[in-house]
């Protein structure tokens, strides 16, 4: 019995995996806000399911691993270390890693159920993968075969700049910039760059994301707009990841958000924006993109991780 626990910088996800044929079985799975009691939850969690008997555990944190492998998490505050996680959930030694690279390690073991196609041609086999999705932060990772199999590379590339490429984003992008300072990807392409995107493009109004999600299904323009923005912006930096990374295996979105809106998020805007980087539009044209449907891949990864790793 494997322990897995995602802390994501809003809601945190404990869950048990054991091997189930070919596959992985997350069972038992309990949601609880984000808080610094995290270790106590842990420890309660384990006790009272399985009377504090796994094998191994293995964790995913919102933030980038410091030099000393702990995770302070970037949209809230609670750090993670691996050494206390390890001693909460009672076993010698406990895996820590960023959310996203969890998320990229279960790419290979998602079925195609579990993946909504989303334009683009067919995946180059052996080439690397982008993966990155917003949710309270917008995280990212790179996924790639090599030598014993495997990798994916953590990273942060939420927090890279974003640019204005047409005149409707630069003056969207100049109010944001001066209410809020630099902005980076993750200042638009999560849950409060929605926020603040909307208040940018409504005349300062409030919403939260839900709620222009809902003013968005009305039609209501200025929702309509932060969604179309929101939608032009991912794809930019979609393909972004996507040269960088040289991901002709794929790119996946995952994340909070874009399960949500479901049918409603619109595939052809983001594939436009995605694909206009001449000289590279035909490159970037053929690597398909997909919409993890997957409800747990983050703790689907850390089970195989945990497996791979005893």
């Amino acid at each position: 019995m494997i322990l897995v626990g995602d802390v994501g910088g809003t809601r945190t996800r404990l869950a048990f995996a054991e091997r189930a044929g070919d596959g992985w079985h997350i069972t038992g799975i309990e949601e609880r806000r984000t808080a610094p009691d995290i270790l106590e939850a842990v420890t309660v969690f384990v006790r009272a399911a399985v009377g504090g008997r796994v094998s191994a555990a293995a964790f995913s944190g919102a933030g980038a691993p410091a030099a000393d492998g702990s995770i302070r998490l970037t949209n809230a505050d609670v750090k993670l270390d691996a050494r206390e996680l390890a001693e909460a959930a009672g076993v010698a030694r406990a895996l820590l890693v960023n959310d996203f690279r969890a998320i990229a390690e279960a790419i290979p073991h998602l079925s195609s159920e579990a993946l909504r196609p989303c334009g683009g041609g067919q995946p180059v086999p052996g080439e690397p993968i982008a993966v990155l999705g917003p949710g309270t932060g917008l995280g990212t990772a790179i996924g790639a075969k090599g030598p014993g199999g495997w990798h994916a590379i953590q990273g942060d590339g939420g927090h890279a700049d974003l640019a204005p490429v047409d005149d409707e984003e630069l003056e969207v992008w100049q109010q944001m910039r001066r209410a809020h300072g630099r902005l980076s990807a993750e200042s638009v392409l999560s849950g409060p760059g929605l926020e603040r995107l909307y208040a940018a493009v409504g005349d300062g109004a409030r919403r939260s994301a839900a709620e222009i999600d809902a003013a968005a299904w009305r039609g209501e323009p200025a929702a309509l707009k932060a969604h179309a923005l929101f939608t032009r912006w991912l794809g930019r930096v979609a393909g972004n990841l996507a040269l960088t990374a040289g991901a002709r295996g794929g790119v996946y979105l995952a994340g909070g958000i874009l399960p949500r809106w479901g049918e409603r998020f619109d595939v052809a805007a983001f594939r436009r924006a995605f694909e206009d980087k001449a000289p590279y539009t035909e490159w970037l044209r053929a690597i398909p993109a997909y919409l993890v449907t997957h409800p747990q891949p983050g703790l689907l990864g850390l089970a195989v991780l945990a497996e791979a790793s005893a």
